[in-house]
């Protein structure tokens, strides 16, 4: 939307004020009749009587002509601070507040995505603690498990050994005591001589 120069409305209204209809006439003496100047002069009359007596000093309503000029003023210095600096500077401003609720409803739409973001990533986070302790009670599980079949495997192993080993001591005892058993029977028998031998009989 094109906007309108605030020079260009002050200098219409300007010359809007300057047209020749409120400029005093030239030289229009040898063209103004004598008829006409009696009626300029009756027209004149007319307005000076239709003007306000002079007011007294210190009167209530003490107007005069200066209430025409004030409004006039109060008119001409309205339209030209609406053009020249309220206008621009209500532009300004709504520009400002429209950055800011722009700006502001960024900032809200980023809070809301930092917010999903953060529960996606908390879930995330829960999930995976869930999901590595289950893993680790698995492993430990399944390592108990192993080293518990290692040991059985270890004591049966140790258990066979042993009885293997105790085995082979018996049947080495009982070799031992079957080969000295001969060997007993015949030193009781040697010292059955002996001590009867002693004894004399």
């Amino acid at each position: 939307m094109a906007r309108r120069s605030p020079l260009a409305f002050v200098l219409a209204l300007l010359a809007l004020l300057c047209a020749p209809a409120f400029l005093m006439p030239g030289k229009m003496g040898a063209t103004v009749t004598e008829e006409k100047s009696q009626l300029l002069a009756a027209g004149g009359a007319l307005m000076v009587a239709s003007m306000p007596a002079p007011a007294y000093a210190g009167g209530m309503f003490d107007f005069g002509l200066t209430l025409p000029f004030v409004a006039l003023s109060f008119l001409t210095m309205m339209f030209v601070l609406n053009a020249l600096w309220y206008a621009p500077m209500t532009e300004e401003v709504d520009e400002r507040n429209a950055k800011l609720l722009q700006t502001l409803s960024e900032a809200t739409d980023m809070l809301a995505k930092a917010d999903e973001m953060q529960v996606t990533y908390t879930a995330d986070i829960k999930e995976a603690r869930e999901k590595a302790a289950k893993e680790l009670a698995d492993a430990r599980k399944a390592t108990e498990e192993a080293i518990a079949k290692e040991a059985a495997a270890a004591d049966a192993v140790r258990e066979a050994e042993a009885n293997k080993f105790r085995a082979k001591l018996d049947a080495e005892m009982k070799e031992k005591m079957a080969n000295a058993e001969s060997t007993i029977q015949e030193r009781q028998k040697d010292f059955v001589k002996q001590s009867l031998a002693a004894v004399g009989l």
